[in-house]
């Protein structure tokens, strides 16, 4: 896939996700989703996560989710919350019809856009920093972890989440789990 291609993919995604989301979504979801979309469907994105305060990481998300909102595609806008600030990403004036170019960018993973909305779409970003480290950690070691060593290794990663919850986590995306794509990692 040459650079063009590539970005041009990643901005097409990022429109798609925002505009299939049921909720705007802030950066961390959409880091979140894109991060899923590469590692446990196989999406090539191209994005070169590592670990960070709230999971996997890549801060190339950000600036292909700046250049959409530069190019009409996307808005960000600052919300405030009780607890602080954050950014919500909305459709821009660019995005209310997709293009034929944007349709057949999008034709190899619209389904894998999908599952994602469908499977992540309404988390918090809270519990989607818990679902992506989880499949951080599977995807860090050389060997398959058992749940008992998953729970310890994202507890020891995050430790402000309680074993219990990381292990009830971990059971409810189990199918998930067993199809990561640890490669696009």
């Amino acid at each position: 896939m040459t650079q063009v291609s590539k970005d041009s993919l990643r901005a097409a995604v990022l429109t798609a996700l925002v505009k299939r989301a049921p909720n705007a979504p802030g950066r961390t979801a959409l880091m979140k989703f894109a991060y899923l979309l590469q590692t446990v469907r196989g999406v090539p994105l191209g994005y070169r996560f590592r670990l960070y305060n709230y999971g996997p990481y890549d801060e190339q998300v950000l600036v292909d989710a700046r250049e959409a909102a530069s190019a009409g595609f996307l808005k960000s806008q600052l919300v405030t919350y009780a607890t602080g600030y954050g950014y919500e990403f909305s459709l821009g004036e660019f995005s209310g019809s997709d293009s034929d170019e944007q349709v057949a960018l999008l034709s190899d993973c619209s389904e894998d856009i999908d599952w994602v909305i469908s499977n992540f779409g309404g988390d918090s970003a809270s519990r989607l920093e818990l679902i992506s480290t989880l499949v951080f950690a599977l995807c860090d070691k050389k060997k398959r972890l058992g749940k008992n060593e998953l729970i310890e290794r994202v507890h020891e990663i995050k430790p402000h989440f309680p074993k219990e919850i990381i292990g009830k986590v971990a059971d409810e995306i189990e199918g998930i789990l067993d199809c990561v794509n640890c490669g696009s990692h």
